[in-house]
């Protein structure tokens, strides 16, 4: 199967180090900046994944955190739901053992979400605040659920799918991968069959957090080159957090 890609990590105006990092197939970008998005057309065999992670900001070693995560997820190949289910819960040990080793770490965290893509299936998941979109027929539908208690509000008809961008608590996680603490991490699973032409859109909220769903999907309709640059530019105007996606298409 060919695969169009667009992706990028960027510190944004704002924060003085990025605490996301990417994985994009096989190659794992943490603790670095790119100036603008990289596009390629990849060639998969078997099943891969694209994942973004947002290390926890005011949480020590956050930029480690995400870098770790997708390092232990890159070369999994798992074959059900219960499966990546599983390997999100043992990618907490990764930080565990990191905190074992260092210990101004304790606490360290990240939220993640990917698809672990193949020819025919979708295996899309989330823990945190970290999404993955699917577009198709030009609209893009988001297929995570956010562990955060502005989604909860959203569950229970409190507020809109829009007001959960401006909500004054819709920083405040109620799931993340985080070490050296007890709790386990919830996990949202779900797998979607894939069809030639679909659109993906794996990001940090430092993408839907400053963009619409509208404006997404004006720039994704633009193809992966230019709707990466979109996308990037667009988010970077505004660029309080880290910004950090992947956009990529089924060909």
């Amino acid at each position: 199967m060919r695969v169009e890609v667009g992706y990028i990590t960027n510190i944004g105006r704002v924060r003085y180090r990025n605490e996301d990092a990417i994985l994009t197939a096989t190659k794992v970008f943490s603790e670095t900046s790119m100036d603008q998005p990289i596009c390629e057309v990849l060639e998969i065999e078997g099943t891969v994944l694209f994942a973004v992670a947002d290390g926890m900001g005011g949480h020590p070693c956050g930029d480690r955190a995400s870098g770790l995560v997708l390092e232990f997820l890159k070369d999994s190949q798992p074959e059900s739901s219960d499966q990546v289910r599983d390997l999100l819960l043992r990618s907490k040990e990764v930080l565990d053992r990191h905190v074992m080793n260092f210990s101004e770490c304790f606490g360290m965290g990240t939220a993640v979400a990917g698809v672990f893509l193949s020819e025919r299936r979708a295996i899309v998941f989330n823990v945190g605040d970290c999404r993955v979109y699917r577009g198709r027929e030009g609209r893009l539908e988001r297929l995570t659920r956010d562990h955060t208690v502005v989604q909860e509000l959203f569950e229970r008809g409190e507020i809109g799918e829009e007001e959960m961008r401006f909500h004054p608590e819709r920083n405040i996680l109620t799931s993340a991968i985080m070490g050296g603490y007890p709790e386990e991490p919830k996990v949202y699973v779900r797998e979607e069959e894939v069809k030639k032409g679909d659109l993906f859109l794996v990001c940090s909220d430092g993408l839907w957090d400053e963009l619409s769903r509208e404006v997404m999907e004006e720039c994704v309709s633009k193809g992966i080159r230019e709707g990466s640059r979109c996308l990037f530019e667009t988010a970077y105007s505004g660029g309080s957090d880290n910004i950090s996606f992947i956009l990529l298409k089924v060909l």
